[in-house]
């Protein structure tokens, strides 16, 4: 495991309305709950409550899809929501979506460091790229290649923290007898003829408690987990099954030891719950969710995720092999096409995966609490992953189902916090600060 804290580090999904598809229609949902506040405010106090890690919201700053029959997952900016619900809670961390390639990183920067102070040391910055056509289409139309988009990330993250470390400890001086307020000669500017971006910086304010916003990077493709294991702090992945999570957990591990890091990225996979008081309760409300999915609209969702035609795919029958595409021409999620890749090859049914695969692929487990908690358990005693990225089925019910019924299990097994020992982001997850500007970011003193 990653972290030098042995206990597990569990997330909430902020998911829009939830994990599963139908979550909207669900009774007591809000159907607009993708651009309602006190929804997010509401979810993210029950997890504060259950003493998370953290909230995250993902992004796209787009409609990305037809919403004729299905709202769009979140439609508020991820930083002003998160800034309310720092107002609105204490200790909880607030991780936040960002694309390295539709932001400039001066800006994007200046934004996590002022949330960062605002809630006392509390964020993150989920970094990824972006390559969606529903995007591309809002910033000037002009696809990026894959490659290009990865070489930028890895110049964007750091050329960030070097910006989030502008501003030394001891410049500031503060002392209002003498009229002097800080050191300007302690500045850690950028050199703006050696980093990608002609950036020199500083920000417009020191940074918070925690030294600087942590870094989360979700990706499941070869230049995602190079990204990873050279820059990030916290990884969400998505794995299906065991074996797969461990196979791909050695490689990041592998990957961050060759960049020189003293320890790897924690490893916070997705997890859909779908949670009864019994098996048999929780597989019902599967059933009922299920009823409640515009099969059509799944199938061309499907189809879609795997740059295939809707008529190749028939709802009761498997997908034909020869037809998958490879995982580096999928137009979407290359974790969400590993998921669905493994049931296809498994000669499920198209119905079968529309069934077993919500919100992005990520790995669903349906039943009682103590099953919950059990593969929670196996998978983090096994060094698969150092916790998991709670994404409830229902985000209105399903929240309070886990915190109330699958964390006390957690924590009577000695393997969750009873209370919160700190009051950063960085303390929850033990992460320690690394002062040392980023080598190709191009910094220098005054």
């Amino acid at each position: 495991m990653s972290s030098i804290d042995p206990m597990l580090h569990i997330g909430l999904n902020l998911h829009g309305a939830g994990g599963h598809s139908a979550a909207w229609r669900w009774p007591g949902t809000n159907p607009s709950a993708f651009f309602d506040i006190e929804h997010y405010v509401r979810a993210a106090k029950i997890a504060e409550h259950g003493l998370l890690d953290a909230v995250f919201l993902a992004d796209t700053p787009a409609i990305s899809s037809d919403i004729t029959h299905q709202p769009p997952l979140n439609g508020l900016e991820p930083t002003l929501v998160l800034t309310v619900i720092a107002r609105e809670t204490e200790r909880i961390g607030l991780i936040a979506t960002a694309s390295t390639t539709y932001n400039e990183p001066y800006n994007l920067a200046r934004r996590f460091q002022s949330l960062d102070v605002i809630s006392g040391g509390r964020v993150a910055w989920n970094a990824v790229t972006t390559s969606s056509s529903a995007t591309v289409a809002n910033f000037g139309g002009q696809e990026i290649a894959r490659a290009d988009r990865y070489r930028r990330a890895e110049d964007f993250v750091e050329t960030v923290r070097a910006l989030w470390l502008s501003w030394s400890e001891e410049m500031i001086i503060a002392d209002q007898a003498a009229g002097v307020y800080a050191d300007q000669r302690k500045f850690r500017l950028l050199d703006p003829d050696t980093n990608s971006f002609g950036i020199r910086g500083p920000l417009t304010h020191p940074a918070s408690p925690q030294g600087h916003p942590v870094i989360v990077q979700a990706g499941g493709s070869d230049p995602g987990l190079r990204l990873g294991a050279r820059s990030a702090d916290v990884v969400f992945a998505a794995a299906g099954d065991l074996t797969t999570a461990l196979q791909e957990a050695e490689r990041l591990r592998d990957l961050s030891r060759q960049f020189g890091r003293p320890a790897a990225p924690l490893i916070l996979p997705g997890l859909v719950t779908c949670i009864g008081g019994t098996e048999e309760e929780a597989a019902r409300r599967k059933e009922q969710l299920d009823a409640l999915l515009d099969l059509e609209r799944a199938i061309a969702a499907l189809a879609r995720s795997m740059g295939l035609a809707a008529e190749k795919l028939s709802l009761e029958s498997p997908i034909p092999e020869e037809i998958l595409p490879d995982a580096d021409n999928v137009p979407f999620s290359v974790g969400h096409h590993r998921t669905i890749e493994t049931l296809a090859r498994q000669g499920r049914t198209v119905r079968e995966i529309i069934s077993s695969v919500q919100a992005f692929g990520h790995r669903l487990l349906v039943g009682a609490p103590e099953q919950i908690a059990d593969s929670i358990e196996a998978w983090f005693r096994a060094g698969a992953v150092d916790g998991f990225n709670i994404i409830p089925d229902v985000l209105a019910d399903g929240t309070a189902a886990f915190v109330d019924h699958v964390v006390p299990l957690l924590q009577k097994r000695g393997l969750f916090r009873t209370e919160y020992r700190g009051e950063t982001l960085r303390e929850h997850l033990g992460i320690p600060l690394h002062i040392e500007p980023a080598k190709k970011a191009g910094t220098s003193a005054v």
